[in-house]
């Protein structure tokens, strides 16, 4: 189980990239069933102890440099959809396009309006995503337990035929055994998380586009040293023509924690750094179905809690269909 979450830990990672590449890819079909469906391997290594691995599964100490570990994983996903002919309406089924953590699944409806814009509604879960039970647990092995996170998003794109999209998430947290709540009511980790986003397309010519963004996400959590306020600064650049998809995308965000850590006697405040990359080739060998992608990223954590400096480098490589 262990394994199954840090490649989806990967995947959602990379899948956002894989989103909104696939928005430049080859027009999705005007009515009946479309899809894509890929599979492929990644590799991860990382420095962060709140990730539920056998490598850092025992800690000594709370402070000094954390022990580098990586892995190797499986990786797959798929996209589905229906699109009704005379209205446009899609009815679709998924991972839905998610920086952080597992992407679990997604199902939704797209109404098109005539103006050009588009309201996407949908309801999501995470179905794998782990913790550690107690992750300030020192001298003694960490356990792990499941976290439940399912809720519903909102967006509406491409508002008045523009470039402008702007989506709202709403979500609930639940931790299976949280035993380090027990130990501190502040460090209670169950809860509600808001997310709302605000993007604009820069259209540069036929073939590249500029997207700015900026994010708000707001963790009511039952913890007080666990619930937060998050800003976060992005920008993408799409390159597309009918043989590949190039998409870069870049964020710098700050999360501001609302009370102090009972552990550490601070008030912990992050500051996040985040790269990633993705090259899709459209008609591989010719074969106009077939596709492969190739992806790489790179995030980093500067927080006030030496503990809790972080960084991850992720890659993987896929091949798909799509029908």
């Amino acid at each position: 189980m262990r394994n199954l979450t840090l490649a989806l830990t990967l995947l959602g990672a990379l899948l956002f990239a894989c989103a909104v590449a696939a928005a430049a890819g080859p027009a999705e079909k005007s009515e009946g069933f479309s899809g894509r469906i890929s599979a492929g391997a990644g590799y991860m290594t990382s420095t962060d102890q709140l990730k539920t691995t056998d490598e850092n599964k025992r800690i000594d100490a709370l402070s000094g440099d954390a022990d580098r570990y990586d892995t190797f994983l499986p990786l797959a996903l798929f996209n589905l959809r229906y699109t009704f002919a005379e209205s446009g309406r899609q009815v679709y089924f998924g991972t839905p396009p998610e920086l952080s953590g597992p992407p679990g699944l997604s199902l939704g409806f797209v109404q098109p309006f005539s103006d050009g814009s588009r309201l996407d509604l949908s309801v999501f879960t995470r179905l794998f995503s782990e913790v550690w039970r107690d992750p300030y647990l020192t001298n003694a092995s960490r356990k792990e337990t499941r976290e439940y996170n399912y809720g519903t998003r909102l967006a509406y794109e491409a508002i008045l035929g523009t470039g402008l999209k702007l989506s709202y998430a709403f979500s609930r947290v639940d931790v299976n055994v949280d035993d380090i709540g027990e130990r501190f009511n502040d460090l209670e980790r169950d809860g509600y998380l808001h997310k709302a986003e605000l993007e604009y397309d820069f259209r540069l010519g036929q073939t590249l586009t500029l997207t700015p963004g900026f994010e708000l996400s707001i963790g009511d959590i039952d913890g007080d040293a666990n619930a937060y306020t998050g800003y976060q600064f992005g920008l993408g650049l799409r390159r597309f023509s009918k043989s590949y998809q190039l998409m870069l995308k870049a964020a710098v965000g700050w999360d501001d924690y609302d009370d102090k850590h009972p552990i550490f006697s601070k008030t912990r405040n992050d500051t996040n750094c985040s790269v990633f990359g993705m090259l899709t080739r459209s008609d591989l060998f010719g074969i106009d179905y077939l596709f492969a992608t190739l992806m790489a990223g790179y995030r980093y954590r500067d927080s006030n809690i030496g503990f809790l400096n972080a960084q991850t480098f992720l890659s993987g490589a896929m091949i798909g269909i799509e029908f």
